[in-house]
Order: C-alpha cells, then structure tokens, then sequence
C-alpha cells in the first residue's frame, strides 16, 4: 500500500517538475540573449557570436555527459536524426538575426513565438495530440499577451517582406525542433539527441561564418566572456529543456518558452534599467495565463 502511494505521488509531482525544468530553461535563454546583445552592441559581429556561443554551448554539454557518465553514442538511425536538427538550430538562430536587420525586434520576435501555433498542429499528425478547444484558446490567450508585452506598433512598422519570412524561417525552424526532438528521445536519450543536434547545428554557424564573414573584430576579454557565459547558459538551458520536453510533450514545452520573452522584459529592466508600461504588464498576465490553461488536466 505505501508503495502504490509513493508511486502516485510521484506521478503527480512529475508533470511539475517538467514545468520547473522548462521554465527554468526559458530563464536562462533570457539571460543569454541578455548578454549576447550586449556584446553586439559592442560591436561583435552576429555570425561571429552565434558560432562562438553555440561552441561553448557544446562543451558544456559534453562535459555534463562527461560528469554523468551518460552515454554519447546513438543508433545509426537516432544519430541521422539527431544530427538533423542541428538544421533546425541553425535556422532559428539564422532566421531570428537575420529577421532584425529588415524590421523591428518586437515585430521579430511575435512572428517568431507563432510556433506553438505550429507545433500545436504538427504534433496533431506526428504524436495524436489532440487538439482541444482548451488549447488553442490557450495559445490564442498567450499570443495576444506577447503582443501587448512586446508593444507592437504596426502603424510605424516599415515593413519588409525579407525581414518577415525570416522570422516565419526561424518560426518554423523552432516548431520543427520541438517536434523533431520529442519523436527522436522516445527511443534515444534525449541529452545525447540535444548533444549531437547541437554539435552540428555549430558546425553550420562556423561555415556560415566562413562565408559570410571571417571578422573577428571586437573580440576584446570583455566580449569573450560575454559570448562563453551566454554559451554556458545556452548549453545549461538546453540540458534542462531536453528534460523537460521528455517529461510533458511538444505542446506544453513549446507554450512554456512562450515565457522567455517576459523573463527578457523583466531583465531588461533589471540591468538595462528599461522601463515596463502597463500594458507590458497586462501582457505578461494574458501568457502566464495561457501557460496556466494548456497545462490544466481535468481528473
């Protein structure tokens, strides 16, 4: 009898401890975004600092399999796959700072947080999700927040259609990663999967970077510590999110990154000194919210 109450309790507590983990993640991919502007707008370079981020964001993955003695390795099926969403790392992170030199960053970022509405949908198809009216009100709720809290100004937009598919490629880019990575850590461990996704993710922001632009201007002590802590950040907030998204599913751990964006607002204010309006925080209310309502569970 006790045991068949510990394992109820566990089961309950379980659901939890993913969202603590996902939120815990959303956290720390506003703080490295935190930092990484910063070091741009010192004069670092975009491709340059992606490549060096995401470099240091494998490293510390490595050596978290490294401390936990998990296996690195994976079925030649589950390391094709693996190594597949490394495309996906790369257009996000290509689509959303491309996205900001045609227009503006709150215009960016609302296109970008489009992808739970395509997770929602794909992971209809690829993992029977279902798709309630419960949910969908929750990532209607949600979106609107973000655009209260990002304070969207459409009449002094200049809009530029390269600007806006870029941020539908990195949308996209992040719903495919989702999707992707749930279906590949059913039958592979899911920090192996993020391990590999990762690496060749990198690899693609250093031949980007080859391309493009060799520069490594600006590259003082200051901006190298930067980058290496939003890259430990990265790789921490990675190893969390991968263990969240193993507990609760796509749709979920999707919605719950809708947090990020307000987390970003509050640091901002925090050590950028920025200021939050009333309508910001009506915002951040409407997401949380919409969190609230696509994890309720009716018993």
């Amino acid at each position: 009898m006790p045991k068949h109450n510990l394992r109820t309790d566990i089961e309950i507590i379980r659901p939890f401890i993913g969202i603590g983990l996902l939120i815990f993640s959303g956290v720390g991919f506003a703080i490295s975004i935190i930092i990484v502007s910063i070091a741009i707008k010192s004069g670092i370079g975009v491709n340059t600092s992606n490549a060096v981020r995401f470099l240091v964001a494998v490293l510390t993955i490595f050596t978290y399999h490294k401390i936990t003695k998990r296996p690195i390795k994976l079925p030649l099926k589950d390391r094709f796959t693996a190594l597949s969403l490394g495309v996906t790392v790369f257009l996000v992170g290509l689509g959303y700072i491309e996205a900001i030199k045609y227009i503006p960053v709150s215009l960016t970022v609302l296109i970008f947080y489009t992808s739970p509405f395509l997770v929602v949908f794909i992971s209809r198809i690829t993992e029977k999700e279902p798709l309630t009216i419960i949910r969908l009100t929750a990532i209607g709720i949600a979106f609107l927040g973000l655009y209260l809290a990002i304070e969207v100004h459409f009449t002094n937009v200049l809009f530029d259609i390269k600007g806006v598919l870029f941020a539908f490629v990195a949308a996209i880019g992040m719903a495919m990663f989702v999707t992707i990575s749930s279906l590949s850590i059913r039958t592979a461990d899911p920090q192996a999967v993020n391990l590999h996704a990762l690496s060749s993710g990198t690899l693609l922001f250093f031949f980007f970077l080859l391309i493009m632009d060799g520069s490594l201007d600006y590259m003082t002590k200051t901006n190298s510590l930067r980058l290496c802590s939003s890259g430990f950040v990265v790789g921490i907030s990675h190893i969390t999110f991968y263990a969240g998204l193993k507990i609760i599913g796509p749709v979920k751990a999707s919605m719950l990154l809708n947090i990020e964006p307000i987390f970003t607002i509050v640091l901002s204010i925090m050590i950028l000194g920025e200021s939050l309006s009333i309508r910001q925080s009506l915002g951040a209310g409407l997401v949380i919210l919409g969190i609230i309502l696509i994890n309720y569970k009716r018993q």
